[in-house]
C-alpha cells in the first residue's frame, strides 16, 4: 500500500471515528429519554399494583389475605411479575424481583441477555411488594437504533471517502502518467546535448543531433498535452492520421538500438504520439526484461503488430497483471504505469492489447487493430 493510500484510510477511519462519537452523542437525548420512559412507566404499574393489593387487603382479614393474594397470580402481561411477603417469609410472587431489594429501591437487571428494571415498596400492612418489569424489547429496540445510526455514520463516511479518493485518483493519475511519459524523451533529449556539448561532430552529425532534440522536444510537448487531455476527453486527445510504421520504428531505433523490426504494414491510421509511447513503452519494457544488447523484434504485419523479446518471463501472477492491470490482486508485481497506459491507448485506437509469456523464454506483446 502507497503512503497515499494509508494516509488516507488513516484520515477516514479517524473522521468515521469522529463522526460515530458525536452521532452518541446525538443519540444521547434518546436514550435518556428512553430509559426515564420505561422507568415512570415501570413505576406507574407498581403503584397501581400497590393500590389494588392495599385495597384488597382492607377488605380481607391476615389470614385470608395470601388466600387473596392468589388471585393475582397471573396479573400482568408477561413483561411483569412480582413477590408479596413480610419480613424472609414470601407469601407468593412470579419470577421476583431480587430478594436483596430495598423498598423504594429502583435497580436496572441484566442475566441471560435479557433486561429488566426492578423495584421495591411497603404495602399499607408493613408487607413488602418487590415488583419486576421485563424492558428486553424495548433496550434492544434501542440498540438496534443507536447501533444502526452509527453504522450508516460510518457507511457514509467510508462512501465520501472513497468517492473523494477516486476523484483525487482520477486528478492525479494524468500527472503520475505524464511523469513517466517523461523520461524516455528526457532521457534522449539530454544525451544529444551531452553529445553536442563533449564530442566534436561533423556539421551532418551535429544536424542530426540537433533534429532529434527538436523531434524530442516535439513528442514531449505532444504526449503532454494528451497524457493530461486523456482521462476527461479521450475524442479530443486522440488525433488520428496516416503514419508511416518505418519511419515510426526509425525513430524508435535511435532510442532503442538493439530494436530489429520486419515491416508488411507499412501504413496506419493512429495518433503518432499516442503509437509513439505505446510502442515505446512495449519496447522499452522488452529491452529491460532482455540481457544486455540482445536484439528485440518488432513484427508489424496487417492489422497487428508484435514486440518480442526472449529475455526472463513472467509468471502466471505477473502476465496476469499485464494482461489485465485493473484486476490484479497483488499490488507488489505492478511495475508503473506503462502497461496500463499501453492498454489505454491500444483501446483508444480501437485494438487489443495481449502478452503471451513464458519465464525464461521470453514475452510477447501483440496489438491486434479491430480496424
Amino acid at each position: 500500500m502507497k503512503l497515499r493510500q494509508k494516509n488516507y484510510l488513516i484520515s477516514t477511519l479517524f473522521v468515521a471515528a469522529v463522526l460515530d462519537i458525536c452521532m452518541l452523542f446525538l443519540t444521547l437525548p434518546n436514550i435518556f429519554t428512553t430509559f426515564s420512559t420505561l422507568k415512570t412507566h415501570a413505576i406507574g404499574e407498581e403503584k397501581a399494583l400497590a393500590l389494588a393489593i392495599d385495597e384488597l387487603f382492607e377488605k380481607t382479614d391476615a389470614e385470608k389475605r395470601q388466600t387473596v393474594l392468589r388471585g393475582f397470580a397471573l396479573f400482568g402481561d408477561g413483561d411483569t411479575s412480582f413477590s408479596v411477603g413480610i419480613g424472609d417469609e414470601q407469601w407468593i410472587g412470579t419470577e421476583p424481583a431480587p430478594a436483596a431489594l430495598e423498598p423504594g429501591q429502583i435497580v436496572w437487571t441484566s442475566e441471560n441477555g435479557r433486561y429488566a428494571l426492578s423495584l421495591a415498596d411497603r404495602l399499607s400492612d408493613g408487607s413488602w411488594l418487590r415488583f419486576r418489569a421485563d424492558v428486553t424489547d424495548a433496550i434492544r429496540r434501542l440498540q438496534r437504533q443507536t447501533y444502526g445510526a452509527i453504522l450508516l455514520c460510518t457507511a457514509l463516511c467510508f462512501a465520501v471517502a472513497a468517492a473523494l479518493y477516486g476523484m483525487s485518483v482520477r486528478i492525479n493519475s494524468p500527472i503520475d502518467r505524464l511523469a513517466h511519459e517523461l523520461r524516455t524523451p528526457l532521457t534522449v533529449i539530454r544525451g544529444y546535448a551531452e553529445l553536442l556539448e563533449r564530442a566534436k561532430l561533423t556539421p551532418e552529425q551535429q544536424h542530426s543531433a540537433a533534429s532529434y532534440i527538436v523531434t524530442e522536444s516535439q513528442r514531449l510537448g505532444d504526449i503532454s498535452q494528451k497524457l493530461l487531455t486523456m482521462s476527461d476527453a479521450r475524442d479530443r486527445a486522440y488525433s488520428p492520421e496516416r503514419l508511416d510504421l518505418r519511419e515510426l520504428t526509425d525513430h524508435l531505433k535511435q532510442t532503442y538500438p538493439t530494436l530489429e523490426t520486419t515491416i508488411e504494414w507499412e501504413k496506419i491510421t493512429a495518433d503518432r504520439a499516442l503509437m509513439l509511447s505505446m510502442l515505446g513503452n512495449l519496447i522499452g519494457n522488452a529491452v529491460k526484461a532482455s540481457p544486455p544488447d540482445a536484439p528485440v523484434q518488432l513484427i508489424a504485419k496487417p492489422g497487428e503488430i508484435t514486440v518480442v523479446d526472449h529475455g526472463k518471463g513472467m509468471n502466471a501472477e505477473q502476465l496476469a497483471y499485464v494482461n489485465d492491470p485493473s484486476r490484479a490482486k497483488n499490488p507488489s508485481i505492478r511495475s508503473g504505469l506503462g502497461v496500463p497506459l499501453c492498454h489505454e491507448i491500444a483501446s483508444l485506437h480501437h485494438a487489443m492489447l495481449k502478452f503471451t509469456s513464458e519465464e525464461g523464454k521470453g514475452t510477447t506483446a501483440t496489438v491486434r487493430f479491430s480496424r
